[in-house]
């Protein structure tokens, strides 16, 4: 009897400890704005083409992503692979796709994520994020529909061979882990690099001493918006922080956020005209 309750116990403490598990978040977006569809886990996420999708309250561990890239006259080539999501992390992925290689996804960072998570439900499935589609395999995407967590993640898929749309890649030899000008644009600053930064410029009393050593600094690393925004906000100049924040986009990991950034400035001018550079670069 004692054995029959210890295992009850036992089975009951390890649900509600699947009940209590964090959600994941995840980021997808391509390296120079080229358009891709997303098949989350055997679901179609998008239609048409899309530059980046953020997914949130998922479920920790494996998941299959693929994504569908046009290649020109009509045709695309399809990508698939699996990825890791921990709980309580937001993971930012960065698909690569350079001509002479095959495509590739990239983790490029994976960070806390802010505020309260969702209410666990029975099978550690999360609440979706709004209307997809459940669509895939087989037809053009029906209308979004949420119905439910994600299905169980672990099962693999079959066989993993070339789709019939899209060219087996050949071997290719190893990707490059620079941009082209050889600079390593995503190592992810911490918030002590950001401190150090912050120091460093404080001791400056013009933007023009500061400027260099903040667009150095930013050459060789990426950040996070609310980052950026401290970073900004060591500027005394709106027209200052608008050419900092240009440069500093393309190497921003969280872009969902950007939007924190417009806090420190000054003029609503200056956040629309930073507003319609972001809108020109994603397009």
């Amino acid at each position: 009897m004692k054995k029959a309750l210890l295992l009850f116990a036992s089975l009951f403490l390890f649900l509600v400890g699947g009940l209590q598990a964090a959600p994941a978040n995840v980021n997808f977006s391509s390296e120079r704005g080229v358009p891709f569809q997303l098949v989350f886990d055997g679901r179609a996420l998008t239609r048409g083409g899309a530059r980046q999708v953020f997914l949130d309250r998922l479920m920790p561990g494996y998941h299959w992503a693929e994504f569908i890239i046009p290649s020109g006259y009509g045709r695309s080539v399809n990508y698939r692979t699996q990825i890791f999501l921990d709980g309580g992390l937001e993971t930012n992925f960065v698909l690569f796709t350079r001509n002479g290689y095959p495509p590739m996804l990239r983790k490029v960072s994976a960070i806390p994520i802010r505020g309260n998570y969702p209410p666990g439900r029975p099978g550690n499935g999360y609440p979706t994020n709004g209307g997809y589609d459940n669509t895939y395999p087989g037809g053009p995407a029906g209308p979004g529909r949420n119905d439910g967590g994600y299905p169980a993640p672990n099962s693999p898929y079959p066989n993993q061979g070339p789709y019939p749309n899209g060219p087996a890649y050949p071997s290719q030899p190893a990707y490059p882990n620079t941009y082209p000008d050889n600079r390593n644009n995503y190592n992810v600053m911490s918030p002590q690099d950001v401190s150090r930064l912050l120091q460093s410029v404080q001791r400056q009393s013009f933007d023009d001493n500061k400027l260099p050593i903040l667009r150095e600094a930013l050459g060789a690393a990426s950040l996070e918006s609310d980052d950026l925004t401290r970073i900004l906000s060591t500027l005394t100049f709106d027209r200052n922080r608008v050419e900092l924040a240009k440069y500093a986009y393309p190497r921003i990991v969280d872009p969902q956020n950007f939007y924190r950034v417009y806090e420190a400035f000054d003029f609503q001018s200056n956040v629309q005209e930073l507003q319609q550079y972001v809108q020109a670069y994603r397009r």
